[in-house]
């Protein structure tokens, strides 16, 4: 897994195609139970994706039973979830997050900006704070060039 990243846009133009350039990744593994469930919007992201390379949409528990059998297989994997709340459930199931990239949460009622275009809301803040507390990694970072931002250096300019 080279990236773990939460953008609520998911697979989406330039972001993608820089991140996946960046981290020399060939695989995007979507993580998102309910895209998986919907065979016509996973087609519709899948087709999003830079020529050559492979897109996967799988459930929460499909991604850590796969991690935890085979590691994935092989190639190098740009694994995008949409909010937080997934990607906690996916590092509590055994999914692989040492480092986590928040790239992008848009906007909406009970939401406040941190970071760039990235919102938050307390419960994001809460579960974000959890992984932090359990060794994971997390930084704010919209596009590669972007200087990234530490978890402790964003939220505490925020209060909730």
């Amino acid at each position: 897994v080279a990236l773990v990243r939460v953008d609520s846009r998911l697979i989406h133009g330039q972001v993608v195609t820089k991140w996946m350039k960046q981290t020399s990744a060939n695989r995007i593994l979507v993580i998102d139970d309910g895209l998986a469930k919907d065979p016509f919007m996973a087609r519709v992201y899948a087709m999003a994706a830079p020529p050559n390379s492979s897109v996967e949409i799988v459930s929460i528990q499909k991604a850590a039973d796969d991690w935890k059998n085979h590691q994935l297989g092989e190639g190098r994997i740009l694994a995008i979830f949409k909010d937080v709340q997934s990607v906690l459930r996916a590092w509590k199931a055994g999914f692989p997050v040492d480092r986590l990239q928040v790239g992008g949460i848009g906007a909406a009622p009970g939401r406040r900006n941190v970071y760039q275009n990235i919102t938050l809301d307390q419960k994001d803040a809460n579960d974000l704070s959890e992984m932090q507390k359990g060794g994971v990694e997390i930084y704010f970072q919209t596009i590669p060039e972007d200087k990234p931002a530490t978890f402790e250096s964003v939220i505490s300019k925020v209060k909730f």
